[in-house]
């Protein structure tokens, strides 16, 4: 049998190699947002500290509704808002990252009713803001905030969001 004494430099030297091999591995971006969010990873829509929405005015389509990095979010017609339902999960997911609430972190709204703001449970143990009732997402494919590149995805499904909750339209 080896003495422990003659083992301890290769236990360090296997020691170290793995931190530099995981630090190697990490992300690097600590915003929490990416161009498209990782598989399972529904959390990517959630602002790191506290939930914001705020209004924010565009030039296609009036005033939006935008999270706290200042990304457009959207509603889907094929959720529900009598009951609030999400209808989109799994790859739809993916596509479409739900904004989640995180109970215990403050919550602040800017040109949005509070009273508008509500929560929805989701099938996978997430808790999901609404907007008067209608559930709300980010695309993955907007690629810097304030885009509205969802606008009208899906035939028309897919729609940026007031901040009464309704469907944004194009300003003629």
């Amino acid at each position: 049998m080896t003495p422990l004494r003659s083992r301890l430099p290769v236990f360090a030297a296997v020691s170290a190699a793995l931190v530099v091999g995981l630090t190697a591995c990490s992300g690097g971006g600590t915003d929490g947002y990416g161009p498209a969010p990782a598989p399972a990873d529904t959390a990517a829509a959630t602002p790191q500290v506290g939930t914001i929405l705020s209004a924010n005015s565009t030039a296609q389509l009036g005033t939006v509704v935008v999270d706290g990095q200042g990304f457009t979010l959207y509603r889907f017609d094929k959720d529900s808002a009598k009951p609030p339902t999400s209808n989109c999960a799994d790859d739809c997911a993916q596509k479409w990252p739900p904004v989640l609430a995180t109970p215990g972190t403050p919550l602040t709204v800017e040109g949005v009713a509070q009273e508008a703001v509500g929560t929805i449970n989701r099938s996978d143990g997430t808790i999901q803001l609404t907007l008067n009732g209608w559930p709300v997402y980010r695309y993955s494919g907007d690629p810097q905030p304030g885009a509205t590149a969802g606008q009208g995805v899906g035939g028309g499904e897919w729609a940026a969001v007031t901040p009464e909750g309704s469907k944004a339209a194009a300003n003629s």
